[in-house]
């Protein structure tokens, strides 16, 4: 069965760095089209290999996979933008915007003095932060006051600090910056249940779905340290089972290249 959360989210989840509203206030973006065309996108997801962005519909220029572009990444935090070589790998419609995949070029080469840079900018906090694998699906039940509330969320990423979800646009109101919630859920593969008190650092919508971003508190009732530990435990596997994929492109693209 598709969880109503699981229904609005992206497969495409390849996140490493949060794109929360404080970050899209301070770091601009924008693809520059073969024709020399400059559209402004709403960044959803992004790693060191490629993103995903959102255009709203209405005037939307028409770009197709295969599509060759650069992105450009402004803020005042750079000295000089970020221009990366890109090429479209998908695009579909979702929750009302144009959705583009987007894989960086020469991933391989530039992933060493990319990834310090965009971690500069997105990765606001201070752990490693992994996301679910493609074929997990982690649903996070919410609390709000002690009551067991309709909210049922999606996990995005988790770190021993913190938890970001998706949930449906509708519940978005629901989720107030700074109030105190109790998360429930269990990170595969284990069916140990993880019972967290955290706080809403920031919510914001994104077309039909909202991105919620939670700290977890420091001082956690009952076991935290079992709790710690399974965290702990699911973020150092899900590292290592990214540096294999890691590894594997890096030598798919050295084959390609002895081929040509």
């Amino acid at each position: 069965m598709v969880s109503r959360a699981g229904s609005i989210v992206s497969q495409d989840r390849r996140l490493n760095y949060r794109v929360t509203p404080n970050i899209e206030r301070e770091v601009f973006i924008d693809l520059v089209l073969e024709d020399g065309g400059v559209v402004r996108v709403i960044p959803v997801d992004i790693s060191a290999g490629g993103m995903g962005v959102g255009l709203v519909m209405d005037g939307a220029p028409e770009i197709r996979a295969g599509n060759r572009l650069q992105i450009r990444f402004s803020s005042a935090r750079l000295g000089q933008p970020i221009v990366i070589q890109s090429q479209v790998r998908h695009v579909k419609i979702e929750d009302g915007l144009l959705m583009l995949g987007i894989a960086f070029d020469d991933w391989g080469s530039i992933r060493s003095h990319l990834a310090p840079r965009l971690r500069s900018l997105f990765n606001e906090r201070e752990a490693v932060r992994v996301e679910p694998r493609p074929d997990e699906e982690v649903l996070v039940m919410v609390e709000i006051n002690g009551i067991r509330s309709h909210v049922e969320g999606l996990l995005r990423d988790i770190s021993i600090f913190g938890v970001g979800m998706w949930v449906p646009a509708e519940d978005e109101r629901t989720l107030a910056t700074g109030a105190k919630v109790r998360l429930e859920f269990s990170l595969p593969p284990s069916d140990e249940r993880i019972v967290l008190e955290a706080s809403i650092c920031h919510h914001q919508l994104v077309g039909q779905r909202a991105r919620v971003g939670l700290q977890i508190q420091p001082n956690q009732p009952g076991r935290w340290n079992g709790v710690h530990k399974e965290i702990t435990q699911y973020v150092m596997k899900r590292q290592m089972e990214t540096a294999r994929v890691d590894a594997e492109r890096k030598r798919e693209l050295t084959s390609d290249e002895d081929v040509h």
